[in-house]
């Protein structure tokens, strides 16, 4: 026992390991190396007075303009004047009984008669006649030949009414008393390139559609849309005064 080792005499006496010794220093080395850097990141922020930023609060918007109200003053009514009709009353021609019934918006439109050119043949004298020489001829061309019209036609002008507005003229096809009829009928005249369009009306025998092909500002342009249609639809159509 007395030839015992004196380093482990000197353990047993309870002396500090000399490796505890070495990890306690380094830990309080590490430490201090973070106070340090903590205070070279956060101290030169603390004493750094040029680094604080004042936030401008003052508006960008501008004041608001100075504008004086303007007084407008209330419109007075007029007397005497009469509202304006309804939509469906507007261009609305005098209703008028037709003779007969009304074309049937079913039916198929007749096809018109084309004529047809007679062959005639040409006189003896003028098959016998001989041709003239092209020296003649020119000379017959000469003198036949009509000058060109330089002025241009003047247009029609329409006739006013008491209003001082331009007449016109409807055709009306029919009257029915569905509006589905009246509506087959209405296309039926517009595939067949006329201009078409209804207008509902209060009668004795009740409510009628009727059906208009029109406006025409000239009498006689009405009046042929009305044979054109008479043979078309075999029935019996009426000029009427447009009214607006």
């Amino acid at each position: 026992m007395a030839s015992r080792d004196p380093e482990s005499a000197a353990y047993s006496s309870g002396a500090k390991s000399p490796r505890r010794l070495n990890d306690g220093v380094k830990q309080r080395i590490v430490g201090a190396l973070v106070l340090a850097a903590l205070a070279v990141i956060f101290l030169p922020s603390l004493f750094d007075r040029e680094g604080v930023r004042y936030i401008d609060v003052t508006s960008q918007i501008p004041p608001a303009p100075d504008i004086e109200p303007i007084v407008i003053a209330e419109p007075t009514p007029v007397a005497d004047i009469e509202p304006a009709p309804p939509v469906n009353e507007v261009f609305q021609p005098e209703f008028v009984e037709q003779s007969g019934t009304a074309p049937d918006p079913d039916a198929p439109l007749n096809k018109p008669a084309e004529p047809v050119a007679e062959a005639q043949d040409p006189e003896p004298e003028a098959r016998a006649a001989p041709k003239p020489s092209p020296q003649v001829a020119a000379k017959e061309e000469i003198k036949t030949a009509k000058p060109a019209a330089t002025d241009k036609a003047e247009p029609a002008k329409s006739a006013l009414d008491e209003y001082n507005l331009p007449e016109g003229w409807v055709v009306q096809v029919g009257a029915y008393r569905e509006a589905a009829s009246a509506e087959r009928m209405r296309a039926k005249l517009l595939d067949a390139g006329f201009r078409a369009y209804t207008r509902a009306v209060d009668t004795q025998n009740g409510r009628l559609v009727r059906v208009f092909v029109g406006p025409k500002l000239d009498k006689a342009d009405a009046q042929s849309d009305k044979g054109k249609l008479d043979k078309l639809l075999n029935a019996q159509t009426l000029v009427l005064r447009y009214k607006a």
